[in-house]
């Protein structure tokens, strides 16, 4: 597509994203979702700690990857200011990959930093679709839904199942390198070079990603406790689920605005949980990625000008 064509067609999937998210809001009476925002009220505040521990989690597992040759902190670092750009840049979500692989060739040679990064959001992948097949699976057999929405919900789960295992076994077999030398040539780095990541920090990098999913799964769970709608197991794990599920389905519509928020509360009511709650739910995960996106965005732009002089 041609570039003027395709940042005209970018700016009409986030304007209609916005729609989709002002239509979302006028189903509710504004005084029903205000009162669930202040039921929020400073605890919202906790949930930016919380997406800390994540990054702290991944940047565990991408220093599994990088075999320990690139310092726990740097790779910290790392994650905040990269996906600061890959929320805020309309990219797929990939706006701040090249901004990680600089910070990361200060430390490793470039072709090592591209094929950790590489791994590193294949297994993201990997987990978050089989996490939310799950979950999405499970939603269609447990709950009380039209015979049109169990058959999508069984569809995605087959299909996102099936890749989030194909994914998974492409990373542990080593098959991810040919993408990342494939991707080399393309950026006209040549061949990768040197020896596979060891099977055991795979793994390790798997479970390290785990663990950052799981700390999402308690971000939801404070939020719920916050808006005093039930906590359980089974509704957590499935708003977790289902969201993510969401966030691949609807990924054309940049850092999936709109999208997000409408399956957040369509999770609620398939939870028989108040629809303005959800609104506030929806409202206050994007308040927490658009204060760690302009976070790590800042960061980047004040240690380059204090570098600078």
């Amino acid at each position: 597509m041609p570039p003027v064509a395709r940042r005209w067609l970018r700016r009409a999937l986030v304007a209609l994203g916005l729609a989709l998210l002002a239509w979302l809001i006028s189903r509710f009476p504004l005084g029903a979702i205000a009162d669930a925002c202040v039921a929020i009220g400073p605890g919202v505040a906790i949930t930016p700690v919380i997406c800390m521990c994540w990054f702290s989690a991944s940047s565990a597992a991408l220093y599994q990857l990088l075999g320990a040759a690139v310092p726990w902190r740097a790779l910290l670092w790392n994650r905040v200011v990269g996906e600061g750009y890959n929320a805020l840049v309309p990219a797929a979500g990939l706006g701040g990959e090249p901004v990680k692989l600089r910070l990361l060739t200060r430390y490793v040679d470039g072709p090592r930093a591209l094929a950790a990064l590489v791994d590193d959001r294949l297994i993201e992948n990997a987990i978050a679709l089989v996490f939310s097949a799950a979950l999405v699976g499970l939603g269609a057999l447990r709950l009380d839904v039209s015979p049109a929405l169990e058959g999508a919900m069984a569809s995605y789960a087959i299909g996102a199942g099936a890749i989030g295992i194909a994914v998974a076994v492409i990373v542990l077999a080593s098959i991810s390198g040919r993408i990342s030398r494939r991707i080399a040539r393309w950026f006209g780095g040549g061949e990768l070079g040197g020896a596979p990541v060891p099977r055991r920090l795979v793994v390790r990098a798997f479970g390290w990603t785990l663990a950052a999913r799981a700390f999402g799964l308690v971000e939801i769970a404070i939020l719920f406790a916050l808006l005093g709608v039930p906590v359980t197991a089974w509704s957590v794990t499935f708003t977790g689920g289902a969201v993510a599920a969401a966030g691949f389905v609807g990924g054309v519509i940049p850092q999936g605005i709109g999208i997000t928020e409408a399956a957040t509360v369509g999770v609620f009511e398939l939870l028989h949980l108040p629809g303005p709650a959800g609104v506030a739910f929806a409202l206050a995960r994007r308040g927490r990625m658009l204060v760690m996106s302009v976070l790590g965005v800042l960061l980047h732009v004040i240690v380059r000008a204090w570098s600078a002089e």
